[in-house]
């Protein structure tokens, strides 16, 4: 991957925000309309390639130092591999064949559908904020929109039909749909154009590059009239904006999280392209003021049982020229940029210069995965950090650039990501641990 993006767009009326891709397999965008103001684009990365290696060195030769290899990590090789069980998945959701026949070039399938008393539409939020009900018009018209965010979320973000398409030129096709399914009829769609354009909502890091050519695979044959996603994962709550940081007086936010998975064919062999999605749409004005931001996580994956597998390793020390960058409850330590840092409602990135996402935290709101889900790794470890339930990181390989490190940070059902790009295969060891080093959670 070579790009991701954020965007932030400003017009006339209305307030829209989204957060479309972060990191080797994250993207993420942001476009937000509101009264008066001009167009600010922002820019993200994406992940890199390599493989970083330490030889072992003859026996007379010195052990190295602790936290500049990989010897104390788990190699692909050495991972215990599961199978995710989408059946049991589809059938707690009860998934069905949705009202929408979707097509790509690949082929055609059903947008995911769900009965009204399934499980993933009648769980309570993780929050539920009164005032922010209210200015909805009440808990029932509240509950109702919740839902609404929560089935777009799946049905137009993680399942969408540009998912694995050659490139973004049919990202004219979101906004649309989203803008009438949220009742936003009073905001004019192509205003939400630049959001989708820039941040592919594929998850890809540039809009020239499809997500099967990013990650050389292609999709297994699609289901006659049926879903071609699983969905593993999912939760929402509802929330007030601050007043002020959005819009010029508080409003409603409503949040949706999904982790979902499509079956692909990848080097000969089955296997599965995980999305994990947070869609946050706020809302003020009677709708006069709207906000998306959404981050997408995309990248194949592998299962192993249980985290606790993975070997346990010592974090080293933090340079003293990097800085800390916080988000929610968690703070990291991250290599110098030339750029700025920007945040979103659902993350913060550190921005190079020339546009290039290099490094940021991201937050989904989701339960531990289990199986646990890794993604295409080269290793891969835990460690133990106080304040979090479980901490793992991973080293995979993110295009031309370099390689990609990243660490996940369960504290209760949050799940922080700690991503750097563009990582050397030299350099890949002592940062991996210097990462580990830098995170701490608050509270």
């Amino acid at each position: 991957m070579s790009k991701d993006a954020t965007t932030r767009t400003t017009t006339r009326r209305t307030a829209l925000t989204g957060l479309g891709a972060l990191g080797v397999m994250t993207t993420a965008g942001a476009c937000s309309l509101l009264p008066g103001g001009d167009e600010e684009p922002a820019g993200g990365t994406d992940p890199a390639p390599g493989a970083g290696s330490d030889g072992g060195g003859a026996s007379s030769e010195p052990a190295p130092e602790p936290g500049t290899t990989f010897d104390d990590w788990a190699a692909a090789e050495d991972l215990r591999l599961v199978e995710i069980d989408t059946a049991a998945a589809d059938e707690r959701t009860r998934i069905e064949p949705g009202p929408f026949e979707r097509e790509d070039r690949f082929g055609t399938w059903a947008s995911p559908g769900f009965p009204d008393d399934s499980p993933l539409l009648t769980a309570e939020p993780l929050e539920f904020d009164a005032e922010a009900a209210a200015a909805l018009g009440g808990e029932s018209e509240a509950r109702s929109a919740l839902r609404d965010v929560l089935l777009q979320t799946i049905v137009e973000v993680a399942d969408t039909p540009l998912l694995l398409e050659a490139d973004n030129s049919r990202s004219g096709e979101i906004g649309p749909v989203l803008v009438k399914a949220f009742g936003l009829e009073g905001f004019d769609p192509s205003a939400f154009d630049p959001l989708f354009e820039e941040v592919p909502i594929s998850g890809a890091p540039t809009p020239e590059v499809g997500v099967p050519e990013m990650f050389d695979l292609e999709p297994a044959p699609y289901p006659e009239d049926g879903p071609r996603m699983s969905v593993l994962d999912t939760s929402s709550l509802l929330a007030r904006v601050p007043e002020g940081t959005t819009f010029p007086g508080a409003g409603a936010a409503l949040v949706a999280f999904v982790r979902g998975v499509v079956p692909i064919v990848r080097k000969g062999e089955d296997g599965f392209l995980r999305r994990e999605v947070a869609f946050y749409l706020g809302v003020e004005d009677g709708r006069m003021n709207a906000l998306m931001t959404y981050v997408v996580a995309t990248v194949p994956t592998l299962a192993i049982s249980d985290a606790e597998e993975l070997p346990l390793v010592e974090p080293t020390e933090v340079p003293e020229d990097w800085q800390e960058i916080s988000f929610g409850r968690l703070t990291a330590a991250i290599p110098p940029t030339s750029g700025e840092l920007e945040e979103v409602e659902l993350g913060i990135s550190s921005v190079d210069a020339d546009g290039t996402r290099k490094s940021g935290i991201t937050l989904f709101r989701l339960p531990v995965p289990s199986p646990y889900l890794l993604d295409a790794v080269l290793y891969a470890a835990r460690a133990e950090i106080g304040g979090a339930d479980l901490v793992t990181a991973a080293v995979s390989p993110g295009g031309e650039d370099g390689m990609v490190v990243a660490v996940r940070v369960h504290v209760g059902e949050e799940e922080y990501r700690v991503q750097v790009n563009g990582v050397s295969a030299e350099a890949a060891p002592v940062l991996a641990h210097q990462v580990l080093a830098g995170i701490r959670v608050e509270g």
